[in-house]
């Protein structure tokens, strides 16, 4: 599988299909390790905006899979395309399936009081041998105030394969961000209203709706109370994404003005320096301190940024030199800065790795 994730607006997508995203699950719960899976939509390109918080949860997530039809749409436009959509809702019955023929375990996590448990038992009854380790639906708590020990206490005894859960974005997202270092869940994946769907509680878009990429209009339209400011918000994110998408793609691009001081030498200060032009060009064996000079870079694409955020993972710092002006806009508007600072001179690319 694809490891360098294409990075859309400052969420990483990893380039999956269903069928893949399934058997790394799979691999996952064999090898024993834990890992995080995060099903990430519009509202999470919209939510990243404003919280740190949840992007450093998707830097760091496993996989983050494109639960949504806006990030397949707009990728082509940055980078190589996304395969496909691959959503919570039909990820989560399909992993129930495979878990039911491998022998891994899985455990309900969320939701309304008592839908947890029905959403195991439907899966029970659809697949037979499938292992149950368990189902709670825990009282309604912020992320802060939530009772972790007793979760904790119950996953343990517990010890499922598989965590469902189900406390709705961004707090699945953070709540299972906060515990996978510790715990021994092997795979924990947010799956937003999905134990809704299965237990019956809530009905899901027509098959006919879902393949018209309108699923989200019939949502809007069974609780129009609760989703007109999300969607509102969402169109409005939207469109001024595609109106960047378009500056980028028909502006004019600025070169930024190379440092005319010595640049300074880069060894002696502990620090890898490195002239960035292809993704292939660049070197594996970077570390410590890291400096890229995009001088003679117009443009970064998905999966080019998706590489500098993997070494930004295994490396002290990074900081990018001399990016010109659409990167400067889409480094603007996606955030990024954060964890790949853009910096003008030689001085202030030391000043940020110190």
């Amino acid at each position: 599988m694809q490891n360098i994730p294409l990075v859309l607006f400052g969420v990483p997508f990893h380039n999956v299909t269903f069928e893949e995203a399934i058997q790394w699950t799979v691999d996952r719960v064999r090898s024993g390790r834990p890992g995080v899976i995060a099903t990430a939509n519009l509202d999470f390109l919209v939510l990243a905006q404003t919280d740190p918080e949840l992007r450093e949860v998707l830097y760091e997530a496993d996989i983050v899979i494109a639960d949504g039809f806006p990030p397949v749409k707009l990728a082509p436009f940055y980078g190589p395309p996304l395969k496909g959509r691959v959503t919570g809702s039909d990820i989560t019955p399909m992993l129930a399936e495979r878990a039911a023929k491998e022998g891994i375990s899985i455990y309900g996590l969320g939701a309304a009081e008592g839908i947890a448990v029905q959403a195991m038992e439907v899966l029970k009854k659809r697949h037979p041998d499938l292992k149950v380790a368990g189902a709670w639906s825990p009282p309604y708590a912020p992320l802060d105030k939530m009772d972790h020990a007793e979760i904790l206490r119950r996953l343990e005894e517990a010890k499922p394969d598989i965590l469902f859960t189900a406390f709705g974005a961004p707090k699945q997202d953070k709540f299972n961000h906060m515990h996978v270092k510790t715990w021994n869940v092997p795979v924990a994946i947010g799956i937003g209203g999905t134990l809704d769907f299965i237990a019956g509680v809530q009905t899901r878009a027509p098959v006919r709706v879902q393949k018209l990429q309108c699923e989200w209009l019939w949502r809007w339209g069974t609780d129009p109370k609760r989703l007109t400011k999300r969607y509102l918000t969402n169109i409005a994110f939207l469109m001024r994404a595609v109106w960047l998408t378009l500056r980028l793609k028909l502006g004019r691009n600025v070169p930024a003005q190379i440092d005319p001081s010595a640049p300074p030498h880069w060894p002696e200060h502990g620090v890898n320096y490195h002239e960035f032009q292809t993704l292939e060009k660049l070197p594996n064996e970077l570390s410590g301190k890291v400096v890229i000079d995009l001088r003679n870079v117009e443009m970064i694409q998905s999966d080019e940024i998706g590489a500098l955020l993997e070494l930004s993972k295994r490396v002290e710092k990074v900081v990018l030199l001399h990016a010109g002006s659409k990167v400067r806009k889409l480094w603007e508007f996606s955030k990024l800065g954060d964890r790949l600072p853009l910096v003008v001179t030689c001085a202030d690319a030391l000043a940020a790795l110190k």
